[in-house]
This record gives structure tokens, C-alpha cells and sequence, in this order.
């Protein structure tokens, strides 16, 4: 009797016996079967020393609640930064216009702009209505104009500035030049100075006139 009841207790450590039955879910029971089914899983990654957090501009947000599947993950170098725009603006430039004595359309560009001298020209095409109300030809009809702007910083408070305009069509030509001369005198005051040639051919003949003028502008 002895010797059977000291084998079973050197046996007993090493026997498993059956779990017991219990009524109930299915779906339960076979989880509660397989302890691995119960684990969740995992889908955050993390460095050990910490160097990905350092590099983010806010730590990678913790979520107590809910269930670790539906979270949104922040990989290292997701963040977004300020982005960069160069603050370039076209050389050229198209429009077309319409008013009371001239309607066309024109082609700009600007040679030189970044710098004490500045070059500009102006082509277009149109069809004037009425003449004698801006300068142009003294007939109505297809036209061609065009314009061409200098501009010249003298120091630091002066630019010198000249425009040439010129219109052509049906026979007749017309030409403008002007030059104004603008000197910073002091804060909100500037002297100006403007001098206009005008010349335009009428029937085979022509006709010259000019205008200048000086003014001194105090801006608001």
C-alpha cells in the first residue's frame, strides 16, 4: 500500500489532466483553449534610445482607451514641415483690354528689372474706334503699338526714367517719347520733372508738339 501511494505522488507533477468541460459559447470555449488568441497585437515601433522623439517636433501621441488596432500610426519623418516657395514672379506678361476709343490686346516682358537699370517692351495689336481721344493715329481702324521703358537709379534718392510710345496704321504713324527725372527730397516729398515729345504724320505731312513740366508731391 506504501509503495503504490509513493508512486503516485512522484508521478503526480509530471501528469496533465484534462481541463473540464464547461457549457457554454463556442466561440469562447476555443479562445479560452488557446491562451495565444487572446494576446493583442501590436503595431507601434519605437527606438530603443529615444533618437526618433528627439528628431519629432511633438512625442508620438499615447492612447489609454480603445483598441490598439484602430490606431493611427506616426512613423518617424510622417510629420509634416513648412514648405518652401521661392518668391519669383514672371519676366512676361499677356492681357487683353477693351475701353471707349481702342480695343486689343498686348505682350509684355521685362529685360532687366533686378538692379539699378531697368528695360522694358510692350508689343500689341488692336482696332481703334474713335481717334484723338488718347495719343495714337487720327484714324480709325487696325493699328500696331508698341513701347519701350528705360529706367535708371542715379544715387540713392534719384531715377531717371524714359518711355517711347509708338502707334501705326492705315498710312499714319505716331510717336511719344517722355522723360521725367524724380528726386527723393525727404520723407512723403519728391520732386518730379516730366518732358513729352509728340510727333505724328497726317496725310504725308507731320506735326511735332512738347510739354514739360516740374512739380513737387508730398504723398499721405
Amino acid at each position: 500500500m506504501l509503495g503504490v501511494l509513493g508512486l503516485a505522488l512522484l508521478g503526480g507533477p509530471f501528469v496533465t489532466l484534462p481541463m473540464p468541460v464547461t457549457p457554454g459559447d463556442p466561440t469562447l470555449m476555443a479562445i479560452a483553449s488557446d491562451p495565444a488568441q487572446m494576446r493583442l497585437y501590436c503595431f507601434s515601433t519605437r527606438c530603443g534610445d529615444e533618437e526618433w522623439q528627439v528628431a519629432m517636433a511633438a512625442p508620438m501621441p499615447v492612447e489609454s482607451n480603445g483598441d490598439a488596432r484602430h490606431r493611427t500610426l506616426r512613423l518617424p519623418g510622417s510629420q509634416s514641415y513648412t514648405s518652401l516657395s521661392a518668391p519669383a514672379t514672371p519676366r512676361d506678361s499677356k492681357a487683353s483690354y477693351s475701353n471707349d476709343f481702342r480695343i486689343g490686346a498686348r505682350y509684355g516682358m521685362q529685360v532687366m528689372r533686378d538692379g539699378p537699370t531697368q528695360v522694358g517692351l510692350t508689343l500689341g495689336a488692336g482696332y481703334r474706334l474713335a481717334p484723338l481721344y488718347d495719343d495714337g493715329i487720327n484714324q480709325a481702324g487696325p493699328v500696331l503699338r508698341g513701347e519701350l521703358n528705360l529706367g535708371q537709379k542715379v544715387g540713392e534718392r534719384a531715377t531717371w526714367t524714359q518711355r517711347v510710345q509708338f502707334e501705326s496704321g492705315r498710312g499714319e504713324a505716331f510717336v511719344k517719347q517722355s522723360m521725367s527725372f524724380d528726386v527723393n527730397l525727404a520723407p512723403n516729398w519728391t520732386l518730379e520733372s516730366d518732358f513729352a515729345i509728340r510727333h505724328d504724320t497726317q496725310s504725308g505731312g507731320g506735326k511735332e508738339t512738347a510739354e514739360s513740366s516740374i512739380e513737387l508731391r508730398r504723398r499721405f
